[in-house]
């Protein structure tokens, strides 16, 4: 998939002002423009093939500064994304930053992800970096994927076998030495890994 100029031309914009404003408030370590665009909305980036055209949603889990979430809906506002954090203060500076660049197609949720209730939202694709080891975020997210929906990890181990209901089906290795995307979807008894 094609990315429109205009559209990363936003994402600079957001990277501009996201660095000082999330690392004011400890939310990334990133604290210019250079290095959030580097080490979170690039890797991003290495996640847009596998979202797909029939992919509807998406969740991000733990967003920190946003970075992640939000630039991958300024690509793909055709596609609803849900940044979910446990901490008021971290979704109402998400809220600040989807209504600050319009992004119409991103919403916070303040919720605890081992608290999200089984009949809540589903989603295609629930991405996650470094908020919990893989083992813990896939007991609590399995209930959260649409029927065929995965889970998208970046993490600089090895890739490993989380658990016997899911399957790994990307390894990839991103922008950022040593940080890898490694995809996950539920296990119909073969892995298939590009």
């Amino acid at each position: 998939m094609l990315v429109e100029p205009s559209r990363l031309d936003a994402c600079a914009a957001l990277a501009d002002w996201l660095a000082p404003a999330a690392a004011k408030l400890g939310l990334t370590q990133f604290d210019t423009a250079a290095a959030l665009a580097a080490n979170l909305i690039g890797p991003g980036l290495y996640l847009l093939p596998h979202i797909g055209q029939a992919s509807r949603s998406l969740a991000e889990i733990g967003p920190g500064s946003g970075a992640l979430g939000l630039s991958i809906a300024m690509l793909r506002p055709d596609l609803g994304v849900d940044l979910l954090d446990r901490r008021k203060r971290v979704c109402d500076f998400l809220d600040l930053a989807a209504r600050r660049f319009r992004i119409a197609n991103c919403r916070t949720i303040c919720v605890d992800m081992r608290e999200v209730p089984a009949d809540g939202p589903k989603y295609d694709l629930i991405v996650a970096r470094a908020v919990a080891p893989p083992e813990q975020l896939f007991a609590y997210l399995s209930d959260l994927l649409s029927a065929n929906g995965r889970i998208a990890v970046f993490q600089t181990e090895k890739q490993s076998t989380v658990d016997r209901e899911f399957c790994p089906v990307v390894h990839q290795a991103t922008n950022v030495p040593e940080l890898w995307l490694d995809i996950y979807q539920k296990s119909s008894g073969r892995a298939t890994v590009t």
